[in-house]
């Protein structure tokens, strides 16, 4: 038994832990309440709170009990439980370790404070919130024609919308032409290296198919390779060809023509999501046009969103990251 003194001592930090316990699971419950919104470490500093407070009360039980079996059934408990915690933290420091390797790095503060969505929050328009916006896949579904212009740089909207498909669990093949390829994969190189997302260059200088630091290069004489490379792709996934006003001006309307109808025709019998995009004000508005009846849906791209403007709904999808990178790339070069 414990002295007097010592026993007050107890039960004044038993009184701390548990406070201290309650409110931390009052915060939790409060933030959840108010963003709709959990977290691996929310969820966690919750758990410990409830640790600590069984390790606190258990103990004084079995200090202060005389019957042995008691006693011994405390500290079974006590041990049962602390298995428990141990495992959880344990899954939870796997799920952090992956997020690592999976999640982009400029998403993983994201994903540590707020990556578990329960629900989406109710009464806010989409423009207040991307969490209650439609999924890229949904708003591109099929087919998606995206018109650009000069002015604009269409490198964020290509970034934008491969972020956003992985995001949402889809599988990208991107096409497109150097220097942007090189662009694309300093950007999104961690995709590539978890085999998330698929590069695929057309060259005018190469003169067989290879692969070059995980890129397949094609050369444009052998565009029917094209297709046996993407023959295999699953439903589900997502395809971006980017280069499509520059292999008009290689390879002339009706070749390109051809081949982006057999593009349109595959993949959409395939379930899967394609992307094609083209300078508006680099070709005549014939020749525009010829190309919009390819598709679905047509969009419009500027500095900072994707709007679209036929075939699907009005909505608009927001651009961060790849605005980010492009101002972050310009500062470094400055300097």
């Amino acid at each position: 038994m414990l002295s007097p003194d010592l026993t007050l001592l107890h039960i004044v930090f038993i009184s701390v832990s548990l406070l201290g316990g309650m409110l931390a699971i009052y915060f939790w419950i409060k933030v959840y309440k108010d963003t709709k919104r959990g977290s691996v470490a929310w969820l966690l500093l919750a758990l410990t709170a409830i640790f600590l407070i069984t390790t606190a009360i258990f103990p004084a039980l079995a200090v202060g009990n005389t019957d042995q079996n008691v006693v011994e059934t405390i500290l079974l408990f006590l041990g049962f439980w602390s298995a428990v915690y141990t495992s959880i933290f344990a899954a939870a420091g796997f799920l952090m370790f992956r997020a690592f390797k999976t999640v982009p790095r400029q998403d993983l503060g994201n994903f540590l404070i707020e990556g578990m969505v329960f629900r989406k929050s109710e009464g806010k328009q989409a423009d207040d919130d991307a969490s209650t916006a439609e999924s890229i896949a949904g708003l591109l579904k099929w087919s998606t024609l995206i018109e650009y212009t000069p002015r604009t740089r269409y490198e964020d909207s290509v970034i934008e919308m491969c972020l956003r498909f992985y995001g949402e669990t889809m599988n990208v093949v991107l096409v497109s032409t150097e220097p942007r390829t090189s662009i694309y994969k300093e950007r999104l190189g961690e995709l590539l290296d978890i085999g998330a997302m698929k590069f695929i260059e057309l060259s005018g200088t190469e003169d067989k198919l290879v692969e070059k630091d995980g890129i397949i290069i094609l050369p444009a004489r052998e565009l029917d390779s094209f297709f046996d490379l993407t023959g295999k792709l699953p439903a589900g996934c997502a395809l971006i060809f980017e280069p499509l006003s520059h292999m008009l001006l290689a390879e002339g309307e009706d070749r390109t023509y051809s081949f982006t109808s057999k593009m349109a025709e595959q993949f959409t019998s395939k379930e899967i999501v394609f992307v094609g995009m083209i300078n508006s004000l680099a070709h005549q508005k014939e020749v525009v046009s010829r190309f919009e009846g390819l598709f679905v849906n047509i969009a419009e791209e500027s500095e900072n969103s994707i709007k679209i403007v036929k075939g699907g709904k009005d909505e608009f999808i927001r651009f961060y990251a790849g605005k980010s990178f492009f101002l972050e790339t310009e500062m470094i070069n400055k300097a």
